[in-house]
């Protein structure tokens, strides 16, 4: 459709655009058939555009992480929507992918636990503390508290058990709940300290006044 009867090369002139694009952008016949030329380019250069994908993501790393933090923050609740759709349309066949290839993701998973153990043990402490109900009320600064203390337990060259007061090799480090979650304690950056495995696995589910602790 031409506007106000114009010819698609004078709506191009007026507004410094190739007529062929006005074009595309005016007649739905010229729209599909673009389309089908691009889909038909594209199944037969797949490796040449994911060569090209991955080039420009390697030089383009820190603003495609930018963009991607950026987008997952804003489009959240529609990523999570998509993704339980996805699941709940496709549970037959995640059923059979995960059956079929149960060694590689044991694999993967494992690999991904040992690279990123602060990430991994904040996630299983706020499950925990998820069941629990001791999450109620947590905001995102104290969240952010908590995966820094766990990363600092992991990665930081001299840290202290908070019980004996000894330097804790690494590998040999806990994240305890102060008082304890068990009973009652609060998923909060006040109630975890770094302990040693030994400490930690011997005050197990006591109160901090049945180990000596002061709060």
């Amino acid at each position: 459709m031409h506007n106000d009867g114009m010819s698609y090369a004078a709506i191009g002139r007026t507004l410094d655009i190739s007529d062929s694009t006005i074009r595309r952008w005016l007649d739905p016949v010229a729209q599909a058939t673009a389309n089908d030329v691009a889909v038909k380019w594209r199944s037969l250069h797949k490796e040449k555009i994911k060569a090209y994908n991955s080039t420009y993501r390697a030089a383009h790393k820190e603003e495609t992480k930018a963009y991607q933090t950026a987008y997952r923050s804003a489009h959240r609740e529609e990523a999570r929507a998509t993704g339980i759709a996805y699941y709940a349309a496709h549970k037959a066949e995640s059923a059979a992918y995960r059956a079929e290839h149960k060694e590689e993701i044991r694999v993967y998973r494992a690999a991904w636990k040992r690279k990123h153990r602060d990430k991994d043990g904040a996630y299983i402490a706020k499950r925990r503390a998820l069941k629990q109900g001791s999450m109620v009320g947590i905001t995102l600064s104290q969240l952010a508290e908590i995966v820094e203390i766990y990363r600092r337990a992991k990665e930081d060259p001299k840290v202290r058990c908070y019980l004996c007061g000894n330097l804790i090799p690494m590998g040999h480090r806990h994240v305890d709940h102060i008082y304890p979650s068990s009973k009652g304690g609060a998923f909060r950056p006040s109630n975890l300290a770094v302990a040693c495995d030994r400490c930690n696995l011997k005050k197990n589910a006591k109160l901090p006044n049945e180990v000596g602790v002061l709060i």
